[in-house]
């Protein structure tokens, strides 16, 4: 028996039409097990910055916020805390460097995220296995 796909759902700018798609789509899999992990991925900001109180005061704010959408997101799926990933860093390294570590087969992303992720470095011709698809491609998975 072939073990679960693992798909990688980056929830940086996913919406609520969105996540209904995937709920959708995960109902209607019952012949294909899948295993979902989230990733939400802060963005870095230049230590510079942080000597300024106003900035930290934002950067506290988005991580909240980022936090409470992967929760969120995570909670509609059902999908377990230890498969919810909040990384600091640059979206197209970062999700590139977790679908790695995670052996996913599938990466799904917003389309306002699949151009950044497409032209990234680390994406390696050989690893076929990996397909970055939209959200709103879903329905061909």
């Amino acid at each position: 028996m072939i073990g679960p796909k693992n798909v990688l759902l980056v929830t940086n700018a996913t919406t609520e039409e969105e996540i209904t798609l995937i709920k959708a789509a995960l109902r209607t899999q019952h012949n294909m097990q899948i295993k979902l992990n989230l990733v939400h991925v802060i963005p870095s900001m230049p230590t510079c910055y942080f000597n300024i109180p106003s900035t930290v005061l934002l950067a506290e704010r988005y991580y909240d916020e980022a936090e409470k959408m992967l929760t969120n997101i995570g909670h509609a799926l059902s999908i377990d805390k230890k498969n919810q990933w909040l990384i600091t860093g640059r979206i197209k390294t970062e999700v590139l460097r977790l679908a790695n570590k995670l052996n996913a087969h599938f990466i799904l992303a917003s389309s306002t995220n699949i151009p950044e992720l497409h032209k990234s470095v680390l994406f390696k011709k050989e690893r076929n296995s990996t397909l970055i698809q939209s959200i709103n491609n879903l329905v061909q998975l």
